[in-house]
């Protein structure tokens, strides 16, 4: 099962990687003013039809090999609504799909959020070439990466490279908390 919202994140991602999308957006936004959290990930991939759709809404459905359930997006579903909030898929095939997921966050049984920063350099690292943005923004702190920015940046180095993951890894920390 899966407790911690990175974790549902990371899931996500995965989909969106699995969908042969060439563009990942990742956003994280706490509105403490509206008491909400909510979470976006937006590709680019193949998308779904409706049929497709009404399959992995209900769950036990994946398109990913035999190992994989299929329950990441009905158990976000049911932890969002359960926290007083909503849950939205929609998607279209050839233009990609998007998930959000809203929180109350002063809900008692709202997840934690886990180990967001490592779960965000995760994504960096494993992006292949995908252009990848992460949007965050929590409780004043801020953090905006963009893969194409950090490959010009880096001039060509490898997100890999054991320097660009310490680097990564502390400059996500500092600004995630």
């Amino acid at each position: 099962m899966i407790e911690e919202l990175d974790m549902h994140l990371l899931d996500l991602v995965q989909n969106a990687y699995s969908s042969n999308s060439t563009h990942v957006e990742v956003e994280v936004i706490c509105d403490p003013v509206a008491d909400r959290l909510t979470m976006t990930v937006s590709d680019d991939g193949v998308g779904m039809d409706e049929k497709t759709l009404d399959n992995v809404r209900r769950g036990y459905y994946s398109s990913k090999p035999t190992e994989s359930v299929g329950l990441g997006i009905p158990l976000l579903r049911e932890s969002a609504q359960h926290c007083d909030g909503r849950f939205v898929i929609e998607s279209q095939p050839g233009k990609g799909t998007t998930v959000t997921a809203e929180f109350r966050r002063s809900h008692i049984d709202l997840p934690p959020f886990g180990d967001l920063a490592a779960s965000f350099l995760t994504i960096i690292v494993t992006a292949g070439a995908r252009c990848v943005s992460i949007t965050y923004r929590c409780d004043g702190s801020e953090l905006k990466l963009d893969t194409a920015d950090l490959s010009d940046l880096l001039g060509g180095v490898a997100f890999q490279h054991p320097e660009v993951i310490r680097f990564l890894k502390a400059y996500i920390a500092e600004r995630v908390g």
